[in-house]
């Protein structure tokens, strides 16, 4: 009984959670890395550099016909989260059926949007007159898509919500291994640009499927129930603000490739996107560690546990500054060799854009972390006016720029609004607490410090490290990144830091180990 216990305890930990989800993300995020390093030379070289530059143009702007939808999936797993101490089962149903509702009520909506986005298309992304009708094929089957893989996404939802994601573990690494397999197979099979988009919804129909099937079987109340009116409206409130937090994200974080291309051509958009493609990999799986405590925050905050809120913000600041300094200091020494042996001559868009993107990269790590905090005190108002105002700076901006500088400029007007809303994050999260300890960062200014300095020599340094083999890139990447690890962990970190992380771990570790037993 006292082993049983103890177990329970462990299940419920939040660190402990995090750190399943985190493994689970981690497992697609691998997936999304070995996929995209073996997958993506085929799609571009199949493609061809324009319709890479275009599809990367088309999924962009399918993304804000997606908006239309309320974002109801999206508010499910926050309010699920917020809610995950009440036992009253019928609650999360009727919370379920709220989000079933809106989802289906902005259906047409979003299939009237895309209408247009489809008829619009040839009018944006300039391609060769051959390959409008190929634009258009691919564009309508994005739409589709996006549509159906709302509902799919619910069982997903609900399991993140509950904080249970882990108990899917696996199923979205299949999903990407799949979606890369039958897209490798479209450009073999000679299906072009329209094989690769219907090869996404072939993979996410078939694991959607299954996350049902996981979600009954892991949460047996899962299912939906009739909301009562006064839940369907406050449901719909907060999804009608995450929507337009979400629209306002895409304008100003989902869109520089999509100015960038009617501005200058698919073609810089595809050299643009090779640019950055290492830092989305490799950062991926930082960003999702760091989403992956978010349903454990969305529970203290509705204890309204707001210390602990603010300490566990800063650990992951710690944590997000000390990887994300490893990464981007390799990116910025060896990002060039590494596109010129991965890809070939000619995608990369030079040293001063490869700094911008691995800025943006440190930003978003950083947006990461205070939006996670936000989005669990639900202010999803006070986020989409922040990320809108962000937004039309970062469009703005780049566009001006991109047309003076071309992806140089583009970078640093996104570079400008992600610095906007990280200003206005700190302002609205020390007001909204109201607790001395959420500003008191004093102990991040050396780990600051010496990120600075390591990415500064990683700058300086990249023009004089040239390996022309895969061997020889493994042998430079490898001690590089352990030494940049080593200078951070010894020097950038406090003692105190150093023991937090440790702990960290090691608790996970024997946590593990009492529930396996």
């Amino acid at each position: 009984m006292k082993k049983e216990t103890l177990v329970k305890r462990s299940e419920g930990n939040l660190t402990h959670r995090a750190g399943l989800t985190f493994a689970s993300s981690l497992l697609q995020q691998g997936a999304q890395f070995i996929v995209g390093f073996i997958v993506t030379p085929i799609v571009i070289h199949g493609l061809g550099v324009e319709l890479y530059g275009a599809w990367m143009m088309i999924k962009q702007a399918a993304g804000y016909t997606a908006q239309a939808d309320l974002r109801p999936m999206g508010t499910l797993k926050f309010t699920l989260a917020v809610t995950q101490h009440v036992k009253d089962k019928h609650q999360k149903r009727r919370q379920i059926g709220a989000a079933i509702l809106i989802w289906g009520l902005t259906l047409p909506i979003i299939f009237t949007l895309g209408a247009g986005l489809l008829w619009a298309a040839p009018s944006f992304i300039h391609v060769s007159d051959e390959h409008i009708l190929i634009i258009r094929v691919a564009m309508a089957l994005v739409i589709l898509h996006l549509a159906m893989n709302r509902i799919l996404t619910l069982p997903d939802n609900v399991l993140r919500g509950m904080n249970l994601h882990y108990k899917a573990m696996g199923i979205n690494a299949v999903m990407v291994f799949c979606g890369g397999f039958l897209s490798a197979v479209a450009i073999w099979m000679g299906w072009g640009l329209p094989g690769v988009a219907a090869g996404g919804i072939v993979a996410s129909a078939g694991v959607g499927s299954v996350r049902f099937i996981v979600a009954k079987r892991v949460l047996p109340w899962f299912g939906a129930a009739r909301p009562k009116r006064e839940e369907l409206f406050t449901f719909g409130k907060l999804s009608g603000w995450l929507m337009f937090s979400g629209l306002a994200f895409t304008l100003f974080s989902a869109s520089d490739l999509l100015v960038l291309g009617i501005a200058l051509g698919p073609s810089v958009t595809a050299v643009y996107a090779t640019t950055g493609a290492v830092i989305r990999m490799l950062a991926g799986p930082l960003v999702q560690l760091l989403g992956s405590g978010g349903p454990g925050i969305a529970g203290l905050c509705g204890e309204k546990d707001w210390r602990r809120v603010a300490a566990v913000r800063k650990e992951m600041y710690v944590i997000g500054i000390t990887l994300m300094t490893v990464i981007g200091a390799g990116i910025l020494a060896l990002n060039s060799s590494f596109l010129k042996l991965w890809l070939g001559e000619g995608f990369y868009a030079g040293d001063l854009t490869n700094l911008l993107l691995v800025l943006i990269g440190f930003t978003m790590i950083f947006f990461r972390i205070d939006g996670v905090v936000i989005d669990s005190m639900l202010l999803f108002r006070e986020r989409a006016v922040a990320m809108l105002v962000s937004g039309l700076v970062a469009v703005t901006s780049g566009a001006l720029l991109s047309s003076v500088w071309g992806t140089t400029g583009m970078a640093s007007g996104m570079l400008c609004g992600y610095i906007v809303v990280l200003l206005y994050f700190q302002v609205l999260i020390r007001h909204k607490l109201k607790c001395k300890a959420i500003g008191n960062f004093d102990s991040l200014y050396r780990p600051i410090v010496v990120s600075f300095l390591l990415l500064t020599g990683a700058y300086c340094i990249s023009s004089f490290l040239n390996p022309e083999t895969w061997l020889s890139f493994l042998l430079t990447a490898a001690p590089f990144g352990c030494v940049t690890f080593g200078l951070m962990w010894f020097i950038g970190l406090s003692k105190r830091d150093r023991g937090m992380l440790v702990k960290r771990v090691v608790a996970q570790m024997n946590r593990n180990r009492l529930v396996e037993n």
